[in-house]
């Protein structure tokens, strides 16, 4: 094992942000998820996400799961809602409903093989003519149900407000209206993630929001402004942010959600160095 000193807060590299095939750590580990997890454990990284979970064979994430299980890492965030870029949460509609009830149940078959227990939970789209407030009350009674049946499959919907700049259209963009509609919810099962490189963008205000959402915070993911790469090479000061969170007792999972600064391995060692950088250890 590496002699670095454990990070105080449970960090999640990732298997592929944009692709299946463009892990983290591919040029150190190979192509090989399971092989990826075993230099993540080297490295003292304790947990994992994916946004590609559910397209990858059954074998595959078995696999994960075994070797997840075998260095005592927790699986993080895999994506819930591969449908998004058109209404869904927003509407009054039985037949949408049931739809977003069937996809909690496909993705706790993939959760279950992977220990899965956090789901990533986008609202879809605006409706064009709908004025918001009904969209934010069909929103909220569409995750009660949703909800419940997450809740039945031992999962939590990560509610994740994503910036309007990068996916124009999107109905839920701000930490704040997230934390409305988990609030309203009202059950263990509907979180709030709080992802700070996408509320920089369509805000900022960061650790004024995480304090103001905190009692829905489940799970948190970090990545730099502009672009989307490695804490440290640009806007955000993360070191205050993540001190913040662990003076708060955050024992939830961060998510690595960025691209490597760099090609090959030398950017697979600038993540693991600007980790180590902003961690409050």
């Amino acid at each position: 094992m590496s002699q670095t000193p454990t990070f105080a807060l449970n960090y999640a590299p990732h298997l592929g942000l944009n692709s299946p095939d463009s892990g983290m750590f591919q040029h150190h580990a190979g192509g090989d998820p399971v092989d990826q997890i075993r230099f993540m454990a080297e490295q003292e990284f304790t947990a994992l996400e994916d946004n590609w979970m559910k397209a990858r064979d059954i074998e595959t994430q078995n696999r994960i799961g075994r070797e997840l299980e075998r260095q005592n890492m927790t699986m993080g965030v895999i994506v819930n809602t591969l449908v998004y870029e058109r209404p869904s949460f927003v509407l009054n509609d039985r037949n949408e409903r049931d739809r977003l009830v069937q996809e909690v149940r496909e993705t706790a078959e993939v959760a279950r093989r992977v220990g899965a227990t956090y789901v990533t939970t986008l609202s879809g789209t605006v409706h064009p003519s709908l004025p918001r407030d009904y969209q934010t009350a069909n929103m909220i009674e569409n995750l009660k149900w949703v909800g419940a049946a997450a809740a039945e499959e031992s999962l939590v919907l990560a509610l994740e407000p994503i910036n309007h700049k990068g996916w124009p259209g999107t109905f839920m963009t701000e930490v704040g209206h997230a934390h409305l509609i988990a609030k309203a919810v009202d059950m263990p099962s509907v979180k709030l993630l709080y992802d700070f490189w996408h509320q920089q963008i369509h805000g900022g205000d960061l650790i004024t929001n995480l304090d103001l959402a905190w009692d829905q915070i489940g799970y948190v993911q970090i990545a730099d402004n502009p672009g989307r790469s490695v804490p440290g090479s640009g806007e955000i000061n993360y070191a205050p942010i993540l001190r913040r969170l662990a003076e708060r007792g955050f024992d939830g999972i961060v998510g690595l959600e960025f691209e490597n600064p760099a090609p090959g391995k030398a950017g697979e060692r600038a993540v693991i160095e600007a980790v180590r950088v902003i961690d409050p250890r």
